[in-house]
């Protein structure tokens, strides 16, 4: 039976993971920070250990010798630059510590969960062999990912075995914070416009099984791009509205307007110290509009899109659940 190392398991995407590594038998390890309320979130079958990516002490005692595999999901997305120091610390250095402590307890795998993101905007659809502009951005989030992401590059030049995934949007269940939130502010009525971008939209749980796929097959330092459906953020939010019986949306919010409103609210949150509505950041995610190929993911890891509308489902009867929308 074998071992994981898990980071970031009691996130949105890493239950997903918790779920599959479970269902295929495999004996799971997560470090978290606070063990009595990950607790709450991850049952039994889970052993638990106290660490923090800030912290190489703590990392180097939560990690077992010779696990079988590392899988690092975890991360900070903030999307307010007041935060880019403390995400430095765990997107980068973070990275770069379990890295090295893999290589001293003789990890056998790691598999890093990375952002599409990294390779910025492109007109065409991005590949697995399309340039990585991230590291030049100006977004924290994008900049830091595209930083550990290179840290494992180099790490695989060095002799470890890692494999990298650029999961793209992920939505499903357990997502109450992502992209989710959309459907909570369209449903409440709080949703000051729909932002104009388009993306690819993958399912949560068919991610993890391709994280978990990316272990057993994958090849060592190459990259697969996770991803799903392509749809507008109004086409989105236009299924949801159908789901849930609502009225469509109105058409998108023009992007100027969108960064203009970042920028002012932004202004504000310097005299408040609060953050923001929306950020100037949150406003460039919103208005990007970018398509990717998935032909390597499933050629070589069996990988598989699911439809956007059950995607958009399984995130509503999970919000349904929580009492985060109204039945």
């Amino acid at each position: 039976m074998p071992t994981a190392f898990v980071t970031g398991a009691t996130g949105f995407l890493g239950r997903h993971l918790i779920d599959v590594l479970e269902e295929k038998g495999w004996t799971i390890i997560a470090m978290v920070r606070n063990p009595a309320a990950a607790r709450a979130v991850l049952d039994d079958r889970v052993t638990l250990v106290k660490g923090d990516l800030t912290d190489p002490h703590s990392i180097h005692d939560a990690m077992p010798e010779g696990v079988d595999c590392v899988f690092h999901a975890a991360a900070d997305t903030s999307t307010w630059s007041k935060e880019a120091a403390r995400q430095q610390r765990i997107n980068v250095e973070g990275t770069s510590t379990l890295l090295q402590t893999m290589w001293n307890k003789k990890v056998g795998r790691m598999v890093y969960v990375s952002s599409i993101a990294i390779y910025g905007l492109h007109e065409d659809p991005i590949s697995e062999d399309t340039p990585r502009l991230g590291a030049t951005s100006w977004v924290s989030y994008v900049r830091t990912k595209a930083f550990a992401e290179r840290k494992v590059k180099e790490a695989v030049d060095r002799g470890i075995d890692a494999v990298i995934v650029n999961p793209t949007h992920i939505v499903g269940r357990y997502d109450s914070h992502n992209w989710a939130r959309l459907i909570q502010m369209m449903a409440d009525g709080s949703l000051p416009g729909v932002p104009p971008g388009a993306g690819n939209f993958a399912n949560g749980r068919a991610v993890a099984e391709g994280i978990v796929a990316a272990y057993e097959k994958g090849r060592t330092g190459e990259n697969y791009i996770l991803s799903g459906p392509h749809a507008s953020f109004h086409e989105f939010l236009s299924i949801a509205a159908d789901l849930l019986g609502l009225p469509h949306p109105k058409k998108p919010m023009p992007e100027w307007l969108l960064k203009l409103l970042s920028r002012v609210l932004g202004f504000f949150s310097l005299f408040t110290g609060k953050r923001p509505m929306i950020t100037p950041e949150e406003a460039y995610f919103a208005g990007e509009a970018i398509a990717v190929k998935t032909d390597k993911a499933a050629r070589e890891l069996g990988y598989r899109e699911v439809p956007l509308e059950q995607t958009i489902r399984e995130a509503i009867d999970y919000l349904k659940e929580e009492k985060l929308l109204d039945a």
